[in-house]
This record gives structure tokens, sequence and C-alpha cells, in this order.
């Protein structure tokens, strides 16, 4: 069975002192016609506008027209002179029990007069009075019971009217209607004020001075009200005046509470407090997919607040607050975080001594990278693979988010950015409670793995027992994030937890893939200029080159070209070509997805077994890679949320420190057997032109010519 509701026909009309509101516009009827209506503005004849009959009805099937019956009538012009209020509902509430006694009795009345049973002679209504009053009850019915509350005389059903009186409600009934029984009692009595000028300004000056941020009591404000008058009335008896009346305390209390609650809230608490208080709330943001909106802040470490949060500071002596880097001399840790609005997920962290614009572009950078290793490196048991490209990222006004290198890495990503208004955090509602569930959420936990032993320290030394570390502080963070928060049920998300929303979403949805790795180069490696020879270009005493170079160094010669690198991955690189920017790869493969810190370790560590040596044996250092990276998971957890420094002097630093006259060579074996530990190498022969001939045949007689140059790198993240 099919239904089908047709509103299209329906026909409205609209009479010539009717006033209509359309769409919430008042006007009246100009013209009407088989197509429509003309309507003109309420208070211009020559504004104009035609409905169809077609939008009449759909506009009214919508509840988009009121309309006001006669108003321009004057009959209905007298009623709204006396009428308080535009329904009998709207009355108060004593108003309105008074109107329903006075339309009960005249309804009771005009029903005996139809029967013939009374006539309107006082006589003949105090005769009847008691059948008037059984009637008028009868109207009323449960209707006159108003629960508690005590009802005057005017109100009380049992209290008949005169004659006189009942005559003239019918008459206000007959001509004005409902309406005419309405009264304004509730408008009696004398409402100016008793107090003079010069006594209303002298209250009220003291009275003000209780919007103070020292937060005077009423009492207070009334024993200032008191010696003010105290004061003046002395000042008049001496001119011979009379004197003023000292207001009460009652009076102080009600001119208190007159002022403007916005006001005193904004004097007394100041105005973060006044702005949350008063700030009107609306359904909030809308989104759907994931990464519609990512939050970034900075955020201080700040232990001591984290501890006061917990209420262990105070347990702790002067000393013990001191090793614990409590005594505000040690300089703190700030981190820069990120969240998906949508799903409530953390996408980033990065901890560094000060925030600044590459903290914030790493942390752009780790919204787009998958986050499993870290996770895995912590023993997380929760996956950490959110990832993707934001569509929009909000910040505050910070120095960090207004410099160049965060702008123009979201504008080479395309991605859109947005300053809020600075100092209102509720724009930025979902980062800013995020780190205050970091207090109230990860501090307890922390102080059982790190502070409790401060607590049972006996006769021990809790200064050499009892100390937070960056490593403690990142493995917590990690394994907080991943498996506590991104598994609890969010209220935010209607029970739902933020990855299971991640989940459903991004199923639904899908996300924007991450930058290509020229484009991570680019946009978040570092840039340098390197000199281009016969051996390619090196970068860390690593070795890049390709067919690409080779032609260009036989068009150029040997020159210099610009190179974007990242400290990521340093198995290829990006080189300036003319205008053109080409991939380069490592010339040693087993550097592929390797990172520059992992590299610069790698080769401290084997430097370190032979420190008077320059020549690094390539085999060894591959087993120490293995190893290290093996060994290493937890300190890979740490690097990744530190912010790395790669500037031009942290690079000259590394170069000088590290790798100064550091020669790699491949030793001169057999095939590896599987069984073996490591892997084999392929001997990779210098191009013709790389030595003198002399030179690589006394190499190759000797057993060490060199085969490949090659770095090392440990992951650190």
């Amino acid at each position: 069975m099919e239904l089908n509701f047709n509103i299209d026909n329906v026909r409205y009309a609209f009479g010539k002192l009717d006033r209509v509101h359309i769409n919430g516009m008042a006007c009246k009827v100009i013209y009407h016609s088989e197509e429509g209506y003309v309507f003109g503005a309420d208070d211009s004849e020559a504004l104009a506008h035609s409905y169809s009959h077609e939008q009449l009805s759909r506009l009214g099937a919508q509840g988009r027209i009121r309309v006001e019956l006669g108003y321009y009538d004057p009959a209905s012009a007298r009623k709204r002179l006396v009428q308080s209020a535009s329904f009998i509902d709207d009355l108060p509430f004593k108003t309105r029990v008074r109107l329903s006694k006075k339309d009960a009795y005249c309804e009771a009345i005009l029903e005996l007069r139809r029967d013939g049973l009374i006539k309107m002679t006082d006589e003949g209504l105090d005769a009847n009075m008691a059948l008037i009053k059984g009637k008028a009850l009868a109207y009323a019915g449960k209707h006159t019971r108003v629960g508690d509350r005590k009802l005057d005389i005017s109100g009380n059903f049992d209290e008949a009217p005169s004659p006189r009186t009942l005559r003239r409600w019918l008459e206000a009934k007959e001509e004005l209607g409902l309406v005419g029984l309405a009264d304004a009692m509730h408008r009696r009595g004398n409402r100016t004020r008793v107090m003079g000028p010069e006594e209303i300004g002298l209250l009220m000056t003291e009275v003000r001075k209780y919007l103070s941020p020292e937060k005077p009591t009423i009492k207070m404000i009334h024993e200032g009200v008191q010696i003010a008058f105290d004061k003046r009335n002395a000042e008049r008896v001496k001119v011979g005046l009379g004197v003023l009346t000292t207001p009460s305390r009652e009076t102080v209390r009600r001119a208190v509470r007159e002022l403007d609650p916005f006001q005193v809230t904004l004097a007394r608490e100041g105005e973060a407090a006044a702005r949350k208080k008063y700030r009107p709330v609306f359904e909030g943001l809308y989104l759907a997919r994931p990464l519609q909106r990512v939050e970034i802040d900075e955020w201080q470490i700040d232990l001591i607040t984290l501890m006061k949060s917990s209420g262990m500071y105070d347990l702790l002596t002067d000393e013990e607050r001191a090793a614990l880097g409590l005594d505000k001399k040690k300089a703190r840790w700030w981190i820069t975080a990120a969240i998906c609005c949508t799903t409530r997920c953390i996408l980033s962290m990065v901890l560094s001594r000060e925030p600044g614009g590459e903290a914030a572009t790493q942390a752009v950078q780790m919204i787009m990278t998958n986050k499993g290793k870290w996770a895995d490196a912590v023993g997380a048991l929760t996956a950490w693979d959110m990832h993707g490209r934001p569509e929009l990222i909000v910040t505050d006004g910070g120095a960090a988010f207004k410099s160049e290198r965060f702008r123009f890495a979201c504008a080479d990503l395309a991605i859109a950015t947005e300053i809020a208004i600075n100092g209102v955090p509720e724009v930025r509602g979902t980062i800013e409670r995020v780190f205050k569930t970091f207090v109230l959420d990860l501090m307890p936990r922390l102080s059982g793995r790190t502070f409790s032993n401060i607590l049972e320290k006996g006769d021990s030394d809790p200064t050499k027992r009892a100390a937070l570390t960056v490593d403690d502080l990142t493995f917590a963070l990690v394994r907080w994030v991943v498996d506590i928060y991104h598994n609890t049920p969010h209220r935010g998300l209607d029970g739902e937890t933020p990855i299971a929303c991640w989940r459903r979403l991004s199923t639904q949805w899908g996300v924007m893939p991450p930058p290509d790795m020229h484009t991570a180069r680019t946009v978040f490696g570092q840039h340098k200029t390197a000199t281009l020879d016969k051996t390619g270009i090196t970068i860390l005493k690593v070795r890049y080159h390709s067919e690409k170079l080779a032609a260009w160094l036989r068009r150029e010669g040997s020159c210099t070209v610009n190179v974007r690198w990242h400290p990521k991955d340093i198995g290829a690189v990006s080189v300036q070509l003319g205008d053109r920017w080409h991939e380069v790869p490592s010339v040693d493969a087993s550097l592929e997805g390797v990172s520059a810190q992992t590299w610069l370790t790698a080769t401290r560590t084997v430097r370190a077994g032979n420190p008077k040596s320059n020549r690094l044996d390539l085999p060894a250092v591959r087993q120490g890679i293995k190893a290290i990276e093996e060994r290493n998971e937890a300190a890979m957890a740490s690097a990744s949320l530190n912010l790395e420094d790669w500037s031009a002097e942290a690079f000259d630093r590394a170069e000088k420190n590290v790798l100064a006259g550091v020669e790699f060579h491949e030793r001169a074996s057999g095939p590896q057997n599987d069984s073996e530990l490591g892997r084999a190498i392929r001997h990779h022969v210098e191009p013709s032109d790389a030595a003198p001939p002399a030179q690589r045949t006394e190499a190759e007689r000797a057993g060490s010519a060199p085969k490949t140059q090659t770095t090392l790198n440990i992951e650190e993240d």
C-alpha cells in the first residue's frame, strides 16, 4: 500500500485585517488572486513579496506561517491595550486563577439565562447565588486545585462576587472576549524607590565595590554602606540638613543581587571564568570523517603540577624535590601533541626542551606516519597505526605555529590551517582536555612506577633510588596513549573508544594517504648543498650515485648541487639537476630505511671498539647495527618522540665529531652460509675512473680493494 500526502493542493485564506508572519517576517495582505498572494511589509508600503498557493502550502506544512486574526481591526487594537500577555497561559499564575474564576461564573450565568432560570437584577442574582456558584464550580472542575499554593479571596471560588461585579464581568467578556477578564493586579503597589537620588547614589557607590577581585562579602559591603551614610549624615548635620536613612542589610543584599551577573563574575573571577560560565553552548562542531579536524598544541610537562595533582608533592623533602628536578632549577620538557577531533585519537607527540617551529613540523610529520614500531618498542598490546593527511589543522597563535617552517610545510602538503582566537581555549577544547587527562589519569599510574620508593624509603637514600628519567616519561606516555587512552570509552564519543571510532570511520570514509618520500624529503627533510664529482655526492659519509648524476657530471663537470635528505631515511636523497629534482639512491643498498641517527650511533659504536683506526670494517658495522637494533627497542621509543636537531650546526658537528677521517671498506670473505649470523654482501666494483689502474691492481693483489662505501644507522625512534 502506497501512501502519498500531497500538500500542494491546499489553499490558505488570509483576511485584509490579518497580520501574517512568514518565516518570522510580519506582513499584511495587499493583493490575492488565483495564483497566490502578495504581501507587503508590516512597516512599509513600498516593500512587497509574492507567494504562490503551492509555496504557502509548503510553508504552512512546515509550521512557518503564523496569523494574527484581525490584528489591524480597531477592536483588536483596543484589546491589546488591556491585554497583558499574548496567550492566557503566559499570564502570571494568580492572574490566570482569577481569570478562571471570572470565566466560570460568566459561563454559569449565561447557561442559567439560556434556561430562563434567573434574571439579571440584583434581587434575581442574590436569590440564585447558590445555584450560580454550583454551576461555576462545575465549569472550573479539577482546575480549581492549585496544590499547596494558598489562594487569596479574589481566586477563591467559595467567595461569590456581588451582582454588580458579575454584570461587569459579563460586559467585559462580551466586549473584549476572554482577555477582557484578565486584570493587572500583579502591577499594583508603589514600585518607586523610597530613597532619594542622593541616597541611591551613595548606596550604589558602595555596592559597586562588590565588583572586586578581592571578593568582599555582602556583610562587608553593608558595613561599608553604614560607614558611608554615617559620614555623609555628619556632613549634612554641620550644614543644617536632615539626615539620610541608612539602608538595611536586606536593601543592600537586593542591590547586590541586581548587579549584572556577568559583570559580577568578570570582576570577581576573571575573564576566563566569566566566559566559561556565560558563553552560549550550541551543538559544537559537526565532524564526520577521520582527520577532518586536527588540533595541535604545546604543553609544558610540569612535574610539580603533576605531583600536586596526585597529592604527593607535600610528602617530599626539599632535598628529594631537588633530586627529582622539582625545584624549578632544571629545564622542563615540552610536549607538542596532535589529536583527531572526530575520533579523539592522539596522532603525534614530540618532546622538546624548547618548543618551536621544528617541533610543530615534526608533529605534523608524525601525524602522517604509521607509529606501530614505536608502540611495539614499549610492548604495547594495541596498534598505533592511525595516520594520514589531515584536512584542517587548528592551532593557537603561538610562535611555533606562526613560523615559516610550520606554515610552509602545511601549505606544500595542501593542509588547511587555522589559528584560533588567543586566550579562548574553548575553541580548541579537544586538545586542551587531553592535556588535563594527562594530569588526571597518567600521573597516578606514574606514581607507583617512579615515586613509590620515596614513600617507603625507610633508612635508604631516596635520591639514589627514584628519579623520573626521560626514558621513563617516554615509555609511560606511549604506553598510556596506545593501551589505555585509546581503549577507554570516551564520553564525547557516546561511550565508544577512540580506537573503535577510528576503525569504524576510517572503514567508512577512508583517509588521505601520506606524502611520497620525495615530498617528505622536500617538506620535512633538510636542505644543503653538496659537491658532485666522479664518486657522486656524499652526505654524512654516505655516497649517492646514479646514471643521471653521471650524465650531468659529463655535461657540467664537477659542480655544486642542491640536495634534500630526510633524517628518517638516508637510503636515498633528492638532487636538483637544472630545474628538476631527481631521486638518487645510496651506493650501499643496505641503508634503505635507515635513519641518520641510527647511522651515526652505529658508526660511533664500531669506532669505539678500535679508537686508533679510522678504517671501519663494513661487515662488522652491519653486525653492530643488527645487534643494536635488536637490543635498542626502548631507546627507539624515546628517540621517536624526542625532537631531532638537524640544523646546519648540528650537521657539521656530527661530521666533525663522529665521521671525521672515517673510511669504510669491505672485508674480503667467501660466501656466508645461511646458518651463519648476518647476510652475504655482493661485491661492488668501483667505476673504472674511480682510482688509477696501478693503484687498483695493487689493491686487488693485496685483497683489500674497496668495494662499496656505506653508512650506518641506528634507529632510535
